[in-house]
């Protein structure tokens, strides 16, 4: 955590208009036993007394949207796939898309591929997913999928592009993917470090959040936001304030101004609980 940033950065908690939360291992509790997490009552009950209070939540998170409806995050918009696509939470319609050009999502899968020839794709859409047949084979049988080669998949617009090795993780596997394809999209990962996720080059759940606060007349000093992954560095670095969870990517600590409880903890609750009610 920096002492400088937090002192130039640190937003008046009286002014803020807007809260921005990654979800899973940030907002999202996740009992044991499931895959995919829910809002715990706290949250839920923090949320709804905040939004009294005058101040939105927009969700900023790398789900896509199919996995972001029906979480109970309310009315309004919720920023997918690391910032390639706002999704209107009470239709269930994506309204903006960021996308990865044909040309440019051939490129990254080629690359890819020649780092890791062993590695499984599969590509996001607003509206879906195609899955490599090996990668199609590990996931539950529920999950709908468009079964194909990457490069195939890719020739037509695409939300991001994802990449999993077998075996292989940590911060040097996605720094070499980044050092692969960087020039072509950004690169990072969220929660775990097993999967490389490659959105539009200049797309990032920084640039969709400025955007849309722009549009609201909302400033960077006006925002809180709460990550726990690489995917949430920019986005923490961007806002007024950035909260860091307690067991976040040591990177996300290091940008951040403040370091909340977990999710387990309830930690964006915590939070908001303390500051902003």
């Amino acid at each position: 955590m920096s002492s400088v940033d937090a002192s130039e950065a640190r937003t008046d908690h009286g002014r803020v208009a807007l809260v921005a939360s990654d979800l899973d291992g940030t907002l999202l509790a996740r009992p044991e036993g499931r895959r995919l997490g829910g809002l715990s009552e706290r949250t839920a009950a923090t949320l709804d007394r905040m939004r009294a209070r005058g101040i939105d939540l927009v969700a900023v998170t790398g789900r896509p949207p199919r996995w972001t409806v029906g979480l109970g995050l309310g009315p309004g918009l919720a920023i997918c796939s690391n910032g390639a696509l706002v999704l209107d939470l009470g239709t269930g319609e994506v309204i903006t898309e960021h996308t990865l050009t044909p040309e440019a999502g051939a490129e990254v899968v080629a690359r890819l591929r020649a780092l890791h020839p062993d590695g499984m794709m599969a590509v996001e859409f607003a509206d879906g997913i195609a899955m490599e047949e090996a990668w199609h084979g590990q996931v539950p049988t529920a999950v709908e999928a468009w079964v194909g080669p990457a490069h195939e998949s890719v020739a037509r617009p695409a939300a991001k592009i994802l990449l999993k090795v077998p075996g292989t993780e940590g911060d040097a596997y996605i720094d070499a993917a980044t050092e692969a394809v960087g020039d072509l999209g950004e690169v990072t990962a969220s929660g775990g470090l097993q999967l490389v996720e490659v959105s539009a080059r200049g797309v990032t759940k920084a640039t969709t959040l400025a955007a849309l606060c722009e549009q609201r007349g909302i400033g960077a000093d006006q925002v809180v936001a709460f990550g726990d992954a690489r995917n949430d560095l920019a986005m923490l670095t961007w806002a007024g304030t950035g909260v860091a969870m307690g067991d976040a990517h040591p990177g996300v600590v290091e940008v951040a101004d403040e370091v909340t409880g977990t999710n387990a903890e309830d930690g964006v609750a915590a939070w908001i609980e303390r500051h902003l009610l």
